[in-house]
């Protein structure tokens, strides 16, 4: 559980010190996801990389989980958030990270670092994304061999202020490259 003063920080980067680890964490799921599978995974290998004292938060939200029915992608990002805001009940994960759809909801989140990996950011409209990016935070993770989220058109609907990385050979089969996903948001986080 995060303490009253995680719920009552105000979101500014000024007050953690990034060089430590975080102490809590909240990882989220892509379409059709839970969070008992990649992101579970992240967990154990952020754990086995020293980032063991940490909360982590998994929850399977529901509006990601079931892709069926068919919703609008912007209805179900819309309920989605509103998922998550209520999981977290006013609490403040130092970090949020999120796969795929879970990374459209990470950048969204209240945390001093919000990471997305492999994203689609052509599905949230630019005034939405600019406000997101004003907030300083945000970074992005994109397998270059991607075929489920283009490299290129998510990477385009980006604001150009907001960093990030392209690893040539990830592709949306997160399991496979966890270790360099773990490996980029320690790095991120201490940046």
């Amino acid at each position: 559980m995060l303490s009253n003063t995680d719920k009552k920080r105000p979101m500014s980067i000024d007050w953690l010190p990034m060089t430590s680890a975080p102490t809590s964490i909240l990882l989220l799921h892509g379409l059709g996801g839970s969070g008992e599978g990649s992101v579970k995974l992240l967990e154990q290998t952020l754990r086995a990389r020293g980032w063991d004292d940490a909360i982590y938060l998994r929850p399977t939200l529901a509006m990601v989980h079931e892709v069926i029915p068919e919703r609008p992608a912007q209805q179900r990002f819309r309920q989605a958030l509103l998922e998550m805001e209520t999981f977290l009940d006013g609490r403040v994960p130092h970090v949020t990270l999120g796969f795929s759809f879970g990374g459209l909801l990470a950048a969204f989140a209240p945390s001093t670092r919000r990471m997305a990996v492999c994203s689609p950011w052509n599905l949230v409209p630019a005034d939405a994304l600019i406000r997101t990016s004003a907030r300083p935070g945000l970074a992005v993770l994109q397998g270059g061999c991607d075929t489920m989220v283009s490299p290129e058109s998510s990477l385009k609907a980006l604001p150009i202020n907001v960093p990030r990385t392209l690893d040539p050979e990830g592709t949306h089969a997160f399991d496979e490259w966890m270790d360099r996903i773990a490996a980029w948001t320690q790095t991120t986080w201490q940046a």
